[in-house]
């Protein structure tokens, strides 16, 4: 079973154990696991041990409770504590591994100060213990300069093992480099020592496998220190199998790890090579290879499975949020930093990072050689070896030789002076009114978006707002008319386009804008239709437009363009190259569609697609924020004949397991605590209607407490207060008032 399984099995488990044991649990479970057999069978599995133990999990034994009560309320050790022939003085760090502390030898041997790194409890087995004494004097014995000395180990009182090494006074590499503004090349010199002290230990049979900024200090006087040096070797009971497929523990960091450390595969020294990839990207760019939501190991291994780095070179040529910073940290303007990022670094960059170990520098030495190569001004092995590249290299090692030759050379062109120096004004010219050009174009996307969204919740903004989008649209359509078939500032303007009419409200105005919008987004769509992302664009142009409609009563109107949304998502999501977001779009067209039309074969439709995506992402709170919400609106529908109550009444039983969750995941969580409260009344009034009024008043009161809650912590919203009336409404004789659109 791989990591990947056991997450989505235990995400049906968690979800399926909240329902009461049933039907309704039954029909979920066949929902999540979307006909996989192997799936089915092991969440059924869980859920009958789950039943047959009891409330056993629930109560340890006496001696075990007071021992966890103990470690919750006292992860560290106080200073002034001994732990072998060590006291401490205090807490310098803490990692996923364990606590770091600063500590002083007691015995009086010496009074040097050491780091000692307790690990935590449960991170190591009785085999990792074992091999920890065998292996502790390899580490002892690893003598670089640039390696923190493992000084000495032992375990704890309570059986926990610890280390200790070389206190090191110093700053982690990054702010080191940024702080003392380094050059590139000075970045890479110093880069070029962390590599020699990795290289060491690969010579001695020592993988690090935990490569990050926090492992590579560097003292006041510029020199580097490695920690951690094959801790995480010994800590892994699995470092001697290559053949288990989850490992029992992982000491990573995933942002630093290489791909077959995230899917459990075994680790070379090609992993190490790997990590100092993603170490040198963020040296030289400031910036990590990929871009991640969160830090969750799953959506890691996606982004890296489904993605490639990002070129460095580009990451660093544009004007966005801290590109000025990060040039200047390097002494270098944006523009100048991009230029020397392009060819050889974004190469060697690029090798280093990729997702195969063979097709990856596979030795820290030919990672090393190559950034040397780089220095010297050399041809470097990631880049292909071209008679213009070679030339290039070759004139900038004899630039002496080189000039001298362009010198006669240019006293025979002399007479071509005059013309070529007309061409270079005449470049200049049209280079400054293509500065222009993007100045102004800048300056209307800061009021359409940064301007306008900063005031967009001011109280009487709706004029300034209107004022705002209306002069940035004048300023993108002046250009548009010089920009002739530029793409991008036809995308901007219907960007515009769609903003007026999003702040002239529900009118006719509006809809007249909207439809200038997808008018130009048409056009673009039917001009290139292998654009995918032209044919996206019209998605939510589509929905607005028949929202808008629907308000102003043109039901006619409101269904055609949402037919049209319908049929374009469609396509979306079944042409090759299709992604997970357009069967996101698909399953939300369908929903908005049969929900406004009273089509529960369209809803059903929906809440296929996106059970099935739960079931393959579990971990995705939004995803399942939308399902839930897809529930309650087929229940909705159902609930008007009497023969779909009854699913009605499973598809509110499953929805609020769902929000319950979600809930209890994020209970400071506004948006999920409202959700979990009209769980609780929606599913109380169907139970009322369905005549199981005990049942209705049970989750009446729970919605009641729920929505004192909220308002408990928020007393000035008003929309809360609402819905504790409502709830409170229905605890009371009067029929229950119909629920408010969420």
């Amino acid at each position: 079973m791989t990591a990947e399984e056991w997450a989505q099995i235990k995400a049906v488990f968690d979800l399926a154990a909240e329902l009461p044991a049933g039907p309704a649990r039954e029909q979920f479970i066949a929902t999540a696991c979307q006909n996989n057999v192997d799936l089915l069978a092991e969440v059924s599995s869980l859920l009958a041990a789950l039943s047959d133990a009891g409330d056993f999990i629930e109560t340890p034994a006496r001696g075990q409770s007071e021992a966890l009560t103990s470690l919750a309320a006292d992860p560290a050790f106080r200073a002034g504590t001994s732990i072998g022939p060590y006291r401490i003085v205090q807490v310098i760090g803490e990692g996923g591994m364990g606590m770091v502390y600063q500590a002083v030898r007691v015995d009086d041997l010496y009074r040097k100060l050491v780091a000692l790194k307790v690990v935590r409890r449960g991170v190591c087995s009785g085999v990792a213990l074992r091999r920890f004494e065998t292996e502790r004097g390899i580490l002892a014995h690893l003598d670089h300069p640039n390696i923190a000395k493992l000084l000495d180990g032992g375990t704890t009182a309570d059986g926990r093992p610890y280390f200790v090494m070389d206190f090191i006074p110093g700053t982690p590499i990054d702010a080191f480099c940024d702080h003392q503004r380094l050059s590139l090349p000075q970045r890479l010199k110093l880069f070029l020592t962390v590599c020699s002290a990795v290289q060491y230990a690969h010579r001695n049979f020592v993988v690090h496998r935990d490569i990050k900024p926090q492992n590579i200090l560097v003292t006041a006087e510029g020199e580097v220190r490695l920690l951690d040096f094959g801790i995480a070797k010994l800590l892994d009971p699995d470092a001697e199998s290559s053949t288990q497929t989850v490992s029992g523990i992982q000491m990573m960091t995933p942002e630093y790890a290489s791909p077959e450390q995230l899917h459990n595969r075994p680790v070379s020294t090609a992993s190490d090579t790997y990590s100092l990839g993603v170490l040198l990207y963020l040296l030289l760019t400031g910036h990590k290879p990929f871009v991640f939501q969160s830090r969750s190991v799953q959506e890691i291994c996606e982004v890296i499975r489904d993605s490639e780095p990002r070129r460095p070179s580009v990451v660093v040529a544009g004007a966005g949020t801290g590109v000025p910073e990060t040039a200047a940290a390097r002494g270098l303007k944006p523009g100048k930093l991009a230029r020397e990022l392009t060819g050889d670094l974004d190469n060697i960059l690029l090798m280093a990072l990729r997702r195969e170990p063979e097709r990856r520098y596979t030795t820290v030495e030919q990672l090393a050689g190559d950034l040397e190569r780089y220095l010297d001004g050399r041809p470097v092995t990631a880049r292909e070896d071209t008679f213009p590249y070679r030339a290039a290299k070759f004139v900038r090692r004899h630039q002496g030789a080189v000039l001298a030759g362009s010198l006669a050379a240019f006293l025979l062109v002399a007479g071509t002076i005059t013309t070529s120096w007309e061409a270079h004004v005449a470049t200049r010219e049209r280079e400054r009114a293509e500065r222009r050009f993007n100045d102004v174009r800048r300056v209307a996307n800061s009021l359409l978006f940064d301007v306008h969204d900063a005031i967009r919740d001011l109280p009487g903004s709706i004029p300034a707002r209107q004022l705002i989008v209306t002069r940035a649209l004048e300023l993108l359509s002046s250009l548009a008319l010089d920009a002739g078939d530029d793409r991008a500032l036809q995308r901007e303007v219907a960007a515009a386009l769609e903003r007026v009419g999003d702040v002239q409200g529900p009118t006719q105005q509006a809809a007249t804008s909207y439809r200038k919008a997808l008018s130009v987004r048409e056009s673009l769509a039917a001009e290139a239709p292998a654009d995918a992302d032209a044919r996206r664009e019209l998605l939510p142009n589509y929905g607005k437009l028949s929202d808008l409609l629907r308000t102003l009563g043109d039901a006619a109107g409101a269904l055609h363009y949402s037919r049209k949304s319908l049929a374009v998502s469609e396509q979306l999501a079944t042409v090759p190259g299709a992604v997970r977001q357009d069967r996101i779009r698909l399953a939300a067209t369908c929903l908005d569609y049969g929900y406004n039309q009273g089509d529960v074969a369209s809803c059903r439709k929906a809440l296929a697609i996106f059970g099935e995506l739960a079931a393959a992402t579990p971990l995705d709170n939004r995803l399942l924020r939308v399902f839930s919400i897809a529930q309650d609106r087929t229940a909705e529908l159902l609930a008007k004949s009497p023969a779909g109550k009854p699913e009605a009444l499973q598809l509110r039983q499953t929805s609020l397991a769902v929000k319950t969750r979600l809930w209890k995941q994020e209970p400071a969580n506004p948006d999920y605590g409202r959700l979990y409260a009209w769980g609780h009344l929606d599913l109380a009034r169907l139970l009322q209607t369905a005549g199981e009024s005990a049942s209705a008043m049970d989750h009446y009161q729970q919605a009641v407490e729920a929505f004192e809650a909220l308002l408990a912590q928020d007393p000035a919203n008003v929309q809360f207060r609402h819905d504790l009336a409502l709830g409170r409404a229905g605890l009371s004789p009067a029929p229950p008032a119909p629920s408010p659109a969420r």
